[in-house]
């Protein structure tokens, strides 16, 4: 294992366990809160955590499961398993939302006080700055692996951010007498949370699809092969992203006149800075021979 996989795969465990213990803290805060105040405004953020909490283990398991390095059954790596583990959380979120839709509707009609506000509000502020936190460590993970469950993990996290200043707002007005207010907040957070879910999915299933990598990806590859003269252009240019690994295949058209050596070296260059822009790449050119003008000078044979 080169130094570079053994820092990523450190820094995507640090990543998932911190995500863990996160949400483990959250919990027990969120769960003291919501007894005391009654606000269904804290369940929603109580069962967010919950959910938080059952997504990160499942990214946990599925990240530690992509790291295993390719084998017999699994040429390919096992990549997939973090857009598996992405769909996993969209389903846990999904079902949380519609629980939230419930608690909140049922406010609404039945509006009630909502007791011991300052410790609501101390809990989350303590969700805000250990959110904040969590999410610095999540960045430079994913900027540095560009993991697609950790990126899925931050989104909900992210999301908690604003969910977790719009609570702080209902509980400081709760004592005005709006007590319509914690249940509309409840019903935009699970909608909230329903849209992120739906995303996440989305997300998860394109790259299970094998969905081309985007526009400026393949522009880059575009410029790379055209930065070699010899190489007279390319086509069927295939891509794809499964976990962290990018497989990246294309047809390079090349002189026919040219020796074997000289045609396998100009495709092991190309080769060569892909993987330089894209680190851990996986490459395959099929050489392609066309013809062209007056014949080009070949390599003597070796002795």
């Amino acid at each position: 294992m080169s130094d570079g996989t053994k820092r990523d795969h450190q820094l995507l465990m640090l990543a998932a366990t911190a995500s863990i213990a996160t949400a483990l803290v959250l919990i027990a805060a969120k769960s003291v809160a919501w007894i005391m105040t009654g606000s269904v405004s804290m369940l929603a953020s109580l069962v967010d955590s919950v959910m938080d909490s059952l997504a990160s283990l499942i990214n946990f398991f599925a990240i530690r499961f992509s790291l295993v390095p390719a084998d017999e059954e699994h040429r390919f790596g096992h990549g997939k398993a973090e857009a598996l583990a992405g769909l996993g959380q969209a389903i846990f979120i999904a079902g949380s939302s519609l629980f939230l839709i419930h608690q909140s509707v049922l406010k609404l009609l039945d509006p009630a006080p909502i007791e011991a506000s300052m410790v609501g509000i101390g809990v989350m502020v303590l969700s805000i700055a250990l959110t904040f936190g969590l999410l610095l460590i999540q960045r430079y993970v994913i900027r540095h692996t560009g993991s697609t469950a950790i990126e899925a993990d931050s989104l909900h996290y992210l999301s908690d951010l604003a969910v977790n200043v719009g609570i702080i707002a209902v509980l400081a007005v709760s004592s005005f007498g709006w007590l319509w207010l914690d249940g509309a907040v409840g019903l935009a957070i699970a909608l909230y949370i329903l849209r992120s879910a739906w995303h996440i999915a989305s997300e998860s299933s394109q790259l299970l699809l094998d969905r081309e990598m985007p526009g400026e990806v393949r522009n880059q590859i575009s410029a790379i092969v055209s930065s070699h003269p010899d190489a007279l252009g390319f086509h069927d240019l295939r891509t794809r992203l499964s976990g962290r690994t990018c497989f990246i295949q294309l047809h390079l058209d090349m002189d026919q006149n040219l020796t074997l050596r000289m045609a396998h070296d100009l495709a092991d260059r190309i080769e060569m800075d892909i993987k330089k822009a894209f680190p851990g790449a996986d490459v395959i050119i099929h050489l392609d021979p066309v013809a062209v003008g007056p014949k080009v000078p070949v390599e003597p044979p070796h002795a």
